[in-house]
């Protein structure tokens, strides 16, 4: 939601209470300064690495033996620039983002330096499959394992059988549509299996 909010405010110039109508009719129930406040958590995430922000990178890197780094690239309407997130996994810690249209690897890498010179241990990486992502994350901290994200290897892993998936629940309620319902008793709950 914060990066939907910083789109509307920031590239379709809307107001933030235009953006609270609108998160209301979507069912979203915010008020005016609540929205405000959720793009101010949009600007700060935009922002470099606080000195707060570094100490708890520090807590968690002595609490697990170092960091895990990941880094999401989200296109709030689907199309136009994309915010880049960069967070870290085990604290679950948003602690970068920056908003353009699709960065090279160099760019990438560029961005990520100051977190490269944190003297913290890091002991993996994680994105989805993009080559740009990929590459620049095992450019800065080549030592360190690169995994792809789970959930994105598991959406790519459904997309193939969902075709699959739905012709075979059509074929099912062609083969059970014929069946009889469930025989109800007078409270409206099934009727227990007649036994032999």
């Amino acid at each position: 939601m914060l990066a939907w909010i910083g789109w509307q405010h920031e590239h379709e110039h809307r107001q933030l209470v235009e953006i609270q109508r609108e998160l209301n009719q979507r069912g979203v129930e915010v008020n005016e300064r609540n929205v405000g406040k959720l793009y101010r958590q949009f600007l700060a995430l935009l922002q470099a690495t606080s000195e707060q922000a570094q100490e708890d990178l520090a807590a968690t890197a002595a609490q697990y033996g170092g960091l895990i780094w990941a880094i999401d690239a989200l296109q709030p309407e689907g199309h136009g620039s994309l915010l880049y997130v960069l967070y870290e996994v085990l604290s679950g810690r948003p602690v970068a983002a920056l908003q353009r249209e699709h960065l090279t690897e160099a760019e990438l890498v560029e961005w990520l330096q100051p977190y490269q010179a944190l003297p913290l241990r890091v002991l993996a990486t994680l994105s989805d499959g993009e080559v740009t992502l990929v590459a620049a994350l095992k450019s800065c901290w080549p030592e360190a394992p690169h995994q792809r994200c789970q959930a994105h290897f598991l959406n790519n892993l459904a997309e193939a059988v969902l075709d699959y998936d739905d012709q075979l629940r059509k074929n099912m309620r062609q083969d059970l549509g014929g069946l009889p319902p469930v025989p109800e008793n007078s409270a409206g709950e099934p009727e227990p299996p007649l036994l032999p």
